[in-house]
């Protein structure tokens, strides 16, 4: 039968490609990418930071935020615990997401006194199971509470 065996299956001469090595299958398996390829922004980071309670929390992964967040968050996330005088801030209040290009989330989590962004003097609220996309500077309203959202140099 004319063609070439890959992998226990025929490739036809059709599209059988010359330079085409049994041997590159293997090489292929083997490749492991380098973390510059899954990366598409270089790393930045954030600071949320309370006058109020003159709490300051570095935003470089996914973050948890609440008066007593849960421990269980996934892998390569973090849970923060806010200082909450006002006793408005819910145990998982909210959470600040950052995607594999870099874009910035916010998204409540069904806490009772709500998760608002605020910029250009216009305060938008953050609705349970829709995320709103993030950019710095902003003031964040958790509760009562109210943090500065600014990049980090």
């Amino acid at each position: 039968m004319p063609g070439t065996f890959v992998g226990g299956e025929h490739v036809p001469p059709s599209t059988h490609n010359d330079d085409f090595h049994d041997n590159d299958i293997d090489d292929w398996d083997s490749t492991v990418l380098s973390s510059s390829f899954t990366s598409k922004t270089p790393k930045i980071t954030y600071l949320l930071h309370s006058d109020t309670t003159n709490q300051d929390v570095i935003i470089d992964t996914s973050t948890l935020l609440g008066r007593k967040p849960s421990a269980d968050v996934p892998q390569g996330a973090k849970s923060v615990r806010l200082d909450d005088p006002t006793r408005t801030i819910s145990r998982n209040h909210a959470a600040i997401s950052i995607d594999t290009n870099g874009t910035l989330w916010i998204e409540d989590y069904g806490s009772l006194n709500g998760t608002y962004i605020i910029q250009d003097d216009q305060e938008t609220q953050v609705v349970k199971g829709t995320p709103m996309q993030l950019t710095a500077p902003a003031t964040i309203r958790l509760g009562d509470l109210f943090f500065s959202f600014t990049q980090q140099q």
